[in-house]
């Protein structure tokens, strides 16, 4: 036996639950019928029985019988081979709580085509656990955005979830459906995942100690908190991007040139295109100007940016004030002033006030 709904029920609900016998056990009783039947019409079983009923109304009467029992044999597999489409096509869009609501609430009214998954979805859309698990299309549409089908947003879904898996992004991270939500809110396409993962988090997360700590320096993110700061659905794609490359560049200026640099000069240089590469010769370059970065007596004052500004060409005013005041003090070096001086090195270098000559 099983349970099912009661097919003949007309009140209202959904109806009792009854024990119906499996299609297995309703052919088995058929089978017995119609033997039964066999055996009263043939001649050697005799004429009528006590109740009155000839053998030939027996015969019709157990044929019906059989008859009725067949359509409640094909009736009850058509509804359990509905109830098992139902939970199928439920379980692929992760709404198997819908399952009984489907059943008795659409299927048994007829409400839509079975054999039509789409027509049963729309059905659902109202129901509080569709909502849910499409959460991210309400907040679309109140945007202004189009609203998902469930195919396209399942597949969405499962776009980010490969593209982190395949990035190394840890296991426990944005594991869920619910993890998504903001990203679809955000109309984030899985390229734009992509690249926040590869030229953000990437860069950042496979850089040198340098670089991490100048994310600390510059913005307050902690290596822990690299992969949720990149993939912050609220932070635009392109700033992220150039803050890590700011990361990068504000490292070299440290090592090379003993410059820290600021999060808004250092993601200027990065907005400018300086490579990483192009940053450590720059700075390195800077680190030998020695005292010519000094003010003297005379002279225009040069703040660190501009400083720095001459270097990449990003002010051409302070690389023409470094220029005077290195002919300046050459000439004074070379007349025997008082700018320059002596100091003793293994190497026998000579420091001057325009910098270090071998």
């Amino acid at each position: 036996m099983v349970m099912m709904r009661d097919p003949n029920w007309t009140g209202p609900g959904p109806g009792p639950m009854i024990d119906v016998p499996t299609p297995e056990e309703l052919q088995q009783q058929s089978d017995a019928l119609y033997d039964y039947r066999n055996s009263l019409l043939n001649p050697a079983a005799g004429g009528g029985d006590e109740g009155g009923e000839t053998a030939e109304e027996k015969a019709t009467r157990l044929a019906n019988e059989r008859e009725a029992a067949r359509d409640l044999a094909t009736s009850v597999k058509r509804q359990r081979d509905a109830r098992s489409t139902i939970d199928t096509v439920l379980a692929t869009y992760g709404l198997e709580g819908l399952s009984d609501f489907v059943y008795t609430e659409i299927i048994q009214k007829e409400i839509v085509n079975i054999n039509n998954p789409d027509a049963i979805i729309f059905a659902i859309r109202e129901q509080p656990t569709y909502k849910k698990r499409f959460a991210g299309n309400a907040a679309r549409l109140k945007a202004g955005l189009p609203e998902l089908d469930p195919a396209s947003y399942i597949g969405l879904e499962n776009q980010y979830r490969e593209t982190l898996r395949s990035n190394g992004l840890p296991a426990n991270f944005y594991d869920g459906n619910d993890d998504f939500q903001a990203f679809i809110e955000g109309d984030v396409s899985n390229a734009e995942l992509n690249e926040r993962v590869q030229q953000g988090y990437r860069a950042v997360a496979d850089a040198d100690p340098q670089v991490k700590a100048q994310m600390q320096n510059l913005y307050g993110i902690s290596e822990g908190e690299l992969a949720a700061y990149f993939l912050d659905p609220q932070r635009a794609a392109p700033l992220l991007t150039r803050q890590a490359q700011a990361a990068k560049i504000s490292a070299r200026g440290l090592e090379q040139g003993g410059i820290q640099l600021t999060g808004g000069l250092a993601e200027d240089l990065a907005r400018r295109g300086v490579t990483e590469a192009e940053a450590q010769a720059g700075f390195t370059a800077i680190g030998k100007l020695g005292e010519l970065t000094t003010q003297l007596s005379g002279e225009t004052a040069l703040s660190q940016e501009q400083i720095i500004g001459q270097q990449f060409g990003t002010d051409v005013a302070a690389a023409q004030e470094l220029e005077k005041r290195k002919r300046r003090r050459v000439g004074e070096f070379a007349g025997g002033g008082s700018f320059a001086r002596t100091q003793g090195e293994t190497s026998g270098a000579t420091r001057l006030s325009v910098g270090k000559a071998e």
